[in-house]
């Protein structure tokens, strides 16, 4: 019966079925849960030194006494974190869309989503207010 439809045992396991594909997809969801989990610890970080950045940035204002632009790093930590966390959370749900789910990254993919949907919101109010123009009000440069 084999002979007459062409197919045997190798030609299963070259189409990606048995067991060596199975440890393959399961490899390949933990790489892309890892990667989710990854890319959200970069946008909270990039989230921290956009406050780091800003906290610089009204220091020296204050010491200027007047509205200072905007800095570059300011936006280079506002931009990057909103795509790091952009990207975080495309993998975690890609994660959940895979068809073969070990439980292990199904797991973390599923804590990754709403904590990277959380932090999207944040950052995407980080490069809003980054963007926005200055208020031009008063500084108060009494001390």
């Amino acid at each position: 019966m084999r002979i007459l439809m062409g197919m045997s045992t190798d030609t299963l396991t070259d189409l990606g079925t048995g067991p060596a594909a199975d440890a393959d997809a399961a490899d390949e969801g933990w790489r892309i849960a890892s990667a989710s989990v990854a890319l959200l610890a970069v946008g909270v970080l990039m989230a921290y030194g956009f406050n780091v950045f800003e906290d610089r940035h009204a220091a020296a204002e204050l010491d200027a006494c007047r509205t200072l632009p905007n800095t570059w790093p300011m936006y280079a930590a506002a931009c990057a974190g909103l795509l790091a966390t952009l990207a975080s959370v495309a993998l975690a749900g890609r994660r959940l869309l895979l068809p073969r789910r070990p439980r292990g990254p199904v797991q973390m993919a599923g804590m990754v989503l709403p904590a990277g949907v959380l932090l999207l919101v944040l950052q995407a109010m980080i490069v809003w207010s980054v963007f926005q123009p200055a208020s031009g009000g008063a500084l108060d440069c009494l001390r």
